[in-house]
């Protein structure tokens, strides 16, 4: 409570006078600054140049941010492009078994035309065969193949294919049979020499790639090169197929017979098409007709052996 004359009163109204004296004095400054940032920007400049120091604290607030944000956007699309490769190499894998089914295919067709040419240049029955499996015993040459008794098949029949003679039928089952290669150490064929008609007897050496001529006489007239077909001996294969080239000729000394090394022209190692042969009529083995039930009868498993 103001009580007049009092020291409590005047001291209010001079500490009333004294804020009142200075908000004049700051409302006066502010127009004067005012008035003077109107004409020459002061502030602007100002403005400008605090943001011009502080810039710099901004970026290196804000860079750890950028480089997350960087780091996403590389990651993104390193995996993009990862995803697109893989996409790529699945691809071009798919591309590449194609092509191999595409030269599988061909090489099958190619083989097929062979053993076709070989039938014609045959005065016998004969029955195309495929190859199933391969026995497995190091010592025994054999293959098994997809026909048998109801293809009319029986043992001993020859069998060859378009580069020359294979071997012969050894065990016959319902549908499938056992194939005695050439190369077989247990197998015999009577030859020929082509070049002079000496007759002898090839005899397998266990390699896949040779075979033996054994006792031979010692002046004999055979070189390198010279081709040995089929004799006709023996009454199982037709006379005159090809069989084996010579490759070496030994004259042991002091030996009473030389001995010749010859290499079979059949691919014995790579066939899968066969033909089986027997000496008759010219036409297709009984029971070659029905082939479309045949081939389904062939897929039932169990019919390897």
């Amino acid at each position: 409570m103001n009580i007049p004359g009092s020291t409590y009163s005047s001291a209010s109204t001079a500490e009333l006078a004294g804020r009142t004296a200075r908000l004049m004095l700051y409302a006066l400054l502010a127009v004067i600054l005012m008035t003077l940032d109107f004409r020459g920007r002061h502030v602007e400049r100002l403005r400008a140049l605090t943001f011009g120091l502080a810039e710099p604290v901004f970026l290196v607030i804000e860079s750890p941010f950028r480089l997350v944000v960087s780091l996403r956007a590389s990651l993104r699309d390193h995996q993009g492009l990862l995803d697109e490769r893989n996409q790529l190499e699945r691809a071009l894998r798919e591309s590449e078994a194609r092509l191999l089914l595409v030269d599988e295919l061909a090489e099958e067709n190619a083989e097929l035309r062979e053993l076709l040419d070989a039938t014609d240049q045959l005065e016998s029955r004969f029955l195309t065969a495929e190859l199933r499996n391969i026995d497995l015993n190091p010592y025994s040459h054999r293959v098994f193949i997809n026909r048998g008794t109801r293809h009319g098949l029986r043992q001993g029949l020859a069998v060859i294919e378009s580069a020359g003679v294979v071997g012969q039928v050894d065990q016959v089952a319902g549908r499938s049979a056992t194939v005695i290669l050439i190369s077989d150490p247990d197998h015999a064929l009577p030859v020929r020499l082509q070049r002079t008609g000496l007759r002898t007897i090839a005899y397998g050496s266990g390699q896949i790639d040779e075979l033996r001529l054994t006792d031979l006489p010692m002046n004999v007239d055979l070189e390198p090169g010279d081709v040995l077909v089929t004799s006709g001996l023996g009454g199982r294969f037709p006379a005159g197929l090809p069989v084996a080239e010579v490759v070496e000729v030994q004259r042991p000394t002091g030996e009473a017979f030389a001995v010749a090394r010859v290499r079979p022209l059949a691919r014995l190692g790579s066939i899968r098409h066969l033909l089986v042969i027997e000496l008759e009529a010219p036409g297709p083995l009984p029971g070659l007709a029905p082939m479309a039930e045949d081939e389904a009868a062939d897929n039932l498993p169990g019919e390897d052996a």
